[in-house]
């Protein structure tokens, strides 16, 4: 739905929605040239704020269960059920029936995004009420390095997303969220817009037959459509970021030509759970992983075309990275 068609959305969430989510990425890059150039300047008050801050800085917590999930006064401040509603004018979940609220599972988000501004279903009841367990985001590991960016993504609930953190999280019996598609999935500045590009991998799914829960894909309607990526740096330099530091190096943009998302509604679909299987042996695991995957990817698929002549997509097709296009 054209932003124009929507009713004025509220100041509170024109700055919770529209300024305060985006800014947390754009003033953090931001704050590294600004506190090198303050240090190599010897300003004192730069120095008092690091040595205050380095301490909370350098503390793993994203490697760490249950790390600093928290900070629910300002969550509710932010009150993401209502400002993302006024903000992006739908922001509904759909499906789910046969979620068991009390289950753990391995959920698999897609898109990827350039923002994830779905991540704010997280910090909201429609999606709290499938979910009861303690959950945990799966984050790069680059975010924790990044002043305010760090900060925000570990009250949001997130963690870094190695393998052995990923082990500690299930065997605690907490509910995982990965976004699979990574900055392969990310929105791409040469990506067609007639194209929906998924990326799915194994990797997880190996972490889920190993621990005998079910993954769950989700697709996020409208991900795509807050903001688009833009190029900031030369295509050759931009690869070496990406393939070396698994960083992405694009800005984005929205209203204005500016970081404010567009308002495009957002619609979250819950596909079905796939159960997994133990397996006996290393072929065995191979074949479940393979068994697994097979039916992620068709779960995605079906929830995909199932519903995106409903929000907007219908011209869209969805394409699985280095396949053809899905059938539909």
């Amino acid at each position: 739905m054209p932003s124009k068609d929507l009713p004025p959305e509220t100041w509170k969430a024109w700055w919770v929605v529209g300024v305060i989510f985006p800014a947390h990425l754009v003033l953090g890059i931001l704050s590294l040239p600004l506190l090198a150039y303050h240090l190599y300047h010897l300003s004192p008050w730069t120095w008092a704020l690091v040595c205050v801050y380095l301490p909370f800085y350098l503390y793993p917590a994203e490697k760490r269960y249950p790390g600093w999930k928290g900070f629910d006064a300002l969550w509710n401040f932010f009150d993401y059920e209502s400002t993302c509603q006024s903000y992006f004018g739908e922001f509904g979940v759909h499906g789910g029936a046969k979620v068991d609220p009390d289950g753990q599972y391995f959920v698999a988000a897609h898109p990827h995004g350039t923002v994830i501004f779905q991540r704010t279903y997280w910090r909201s009841e429609r999606l709290a009420r499938f979910f009861r367990r303690p959950w945990r985001m799966l984050g790069a590991s680059v975010l924790f390095r990044i002043p305010l960016v760090r900060e925000m993504t570990l009250w949001f609930g997130a963690v870094d997303a190695g393998r052995s953190n990923c082990e500690r999280l299930l065997r605690a019996g907490a509910t995982v969220v990965v976004w699979p598609g990574g900055l392969d999935e990310a929105n791409s500045v040469d990506e067609p817009r007639g194209v929906v590009r998924l990326r799915t991998r194994t990797g997880f799914i190996r972490l889920a037959v190993r621990s005998g829960v079910p993954v769950l894909p989700m697709f996020v309607f409208g991900e795509l459509d807050a903001v688009e990526a833009v190029r900031l740096l030369p295509r050759p330099l931009a690869s070496w970021l990406k393939r070396t530091l698994r960083a992405s190096s694009n800005g984005f943009v929205g209203r204005y030509g500016t970081p404010v998302p567009r308002r495009v509604p957002f619609n979250l679909v819950i596909g079905d759970p796939i159960a997994t299987a133990a397996a006996p042996s290393a072929a065995a695991t191979d074949a479940e992983v393979a068994r697994v995957h097979s039916l992620y990817r068709a779960e995605l698929s079906r929830i995909y075309h199932e519903h995106r002549d409903a929000f907007g997509y219908g011209g869209r097709e969805l394409v699985f990275a280095n396949e053809d296009l899905a059938a539909g």
